[in-house]
């Protein structure tokens, strides 16, 4: 019998087992895709010119001291975000208008005196500790921004950074949950940030799945099952039963599950999950969250002195950077393609969602005629992927964040829970996934280390 069965073979599953095989415990790693990284995902360019990230993609040094010291253990080569040039903002189909990277936007006087007045409100609200209240729990973000005296072009924004952040609607999460979103990670200015007091301030020029698949051989790729997908757990009160699809079985002392909260309906747990776990579960959602890359011989809008970045109220593309990694000839736009826009593009034809994407890219580019050359282009639709079903963190129902925070990602009889959405530091991001999983783990250690633990 194993020490330790664990589901899922992202980042923090990855940590958990690590964890806990460094303490002396024996670990299993059941995992359903057949490659271990789960949403963090690095494609090979057929240029040869390096990766396509599908998933996660930044970091940051000073901010993020794990996924830093993974990088610096595994000698992985990273390049900074490039800041220098002009941002687009894209008010409407036809509409668009130039700013230097990282001001605020050139609206009118009035509207850019409420951009940074709910600006600075955030700031301010995610600087804060503990979860917020549970009356801002109850209203939607959108509510919450016009309660607050929101211009209708700044709920427009706001809006927009709902859609990027976590791929849904103002009106589809909480003010609270993005509140509470923003204090896990530093502060609202952080999470914005494309420089070095950001999460959007380096890349990695071999691709970032380069940190899960070190993990891996630290684990040991004999104790990773691939292509296993788990269809039962079944906690017998002294250890714990695996089932995959096919039939594989795991016994262990304990199971730490690293699947989003989203899909725990989908698993057959014996005996259930407490009524209090299965509803705050199966009201968390994930966003619209995808991703189109597209690539070019030359980085063409450099040239033509354009940062890379714009942002749309259109869409279907919201928000667009610079991912090239110039010591690889590597030369990209990466368009995120989120919240509704992202829910309407997902359900075209590919070769339409491509069109979709080039023509938007020419229009915010002054039609240079380059947008229509790439030499690849890739899109990535997490809500179709079945082991995914979204990105990037679950994000609760209106009031659930309160009303359920204290079962919320607690142990459950053997069943220990981690990801990164329970992350207390850079939930969402390659560092929140590491925290929870390495959390998670040591508190399974203690458990089974304890003289009187039940095994």
């Amino acid at each position: 019998m194993l020490d330790v069965i664990v589901i899922g073979a992202g980042f923090s599953g990855l940590e958990a087992a690590k964890t806990a095989k460094q303490a002396g415990l024996s670990v299993a790693i059941v995992e359903a895709r057949d490659r271990v990284g789960g949403k963090i995902w690095s494609v090979p360019l057929a240029s040869g010119r390096g990766f396509a990230e599908l998933g996660g993609a930044w970091i940051n040094d000073s901010l993020q001291p794990r996924v830093w010291a993974y990088v610096k253990q595994f000698d992985l080569k990273i390049v900074k975000q490039r800041l220098e040039g002009m941002a687009i903002m894209q008010e409407s189909e036809n509409e668009r208008f130039e700013f230097p990277f990282g001001r605020t936007p050139e609206f009118t006087p009035a509207e850019k005196k409420n951009l940074e007045f709910i600006r600075d409100h955030f700031q301010a609200e995610s600087l804060k500790p503990g979860l917020p209240s549970a009356e801002v729990d109850n209203v939607t973000l959108d509510e919450y921004v016009c309660s607050l005296g929101a211009l209708p072009k700044i709920a427009r924004m706001v809006n927009l950074w709902s859609q990027v952040m976590h791929g849904l609607e103002s009106t589809e999460e909480s003010a609270a949950w993005f509140i509470d979103y923003c204090r896990r990670n530093e502060s609202f200015l952080a999470i914005r940030a494309d420089d070095s007091t950001g999460g959007q301030y380096l890349r990695f020029q071999d691709g970032a799945q380069s940190i899960a698949q070190g993990i891996a051989e630290i684990v040991g790729k004999e104790n990773i099952h691939l292509a296993s997908p788990v269809d039962a757990i079944i906690d017998h009160g002294t250890h714990v039963t695996v089932i995959t699809r096919n039939k594989k079985v795991f016994q262990g002392k304990r199971c730490i599950m690293s699947v989003p909260s989203t899909m725990y309906k989908e698993f057959s747990f014996t005996p259930p999950l407490p009524s209090a776990v299965r509803e705050v579960t199966n009201g968390t959602v994930l966003g619209d969250y995808n991703k189109a890359i597209v690539c070019y011989d030359k980085p063409w809008w450099r040239s033509e002195g354009f940062n890379g970045y714009f942002a749309s109220y259109s869409g279907p593309i919201t928000l667009c950077r610079d991912t090239s990694v110039v010591e690889k000839s590597h030369y990209s736009l990466t368009c995120f393609v989120n919240g509704l826009p992202g829910r309407k593009w997902s359900k075209l034809p590919t070769h339409e969602r491509r069109a979709a994407g080039l023509k938007q890219l020419a229009k915010a580019f002054n039609n240079h005629p380059d947008v229509f050359h790439p030499i690849e282009v890739f899109d990535q639709i997490w809500q179709h992927e079945e082991f995914s079903r979204g990105a990037l963190a679950p994000v609760h129902a209106i009031g659930h964040l309160t009303k359920y925070s204290s079962v919320y990602g607690k142990p459950v009889g053997n069943i220990q829970f981690v990801g990164t959405e329970y992350s207390s530091e850079w939930k969402g991001y390659m560092e929140g996934a590491l925290w929870s999983g390495e959390q998670g783990a040591k508190q399974v250690v203690e458990m089974l280390q304890k003289p009187s633990a039940k095994i």
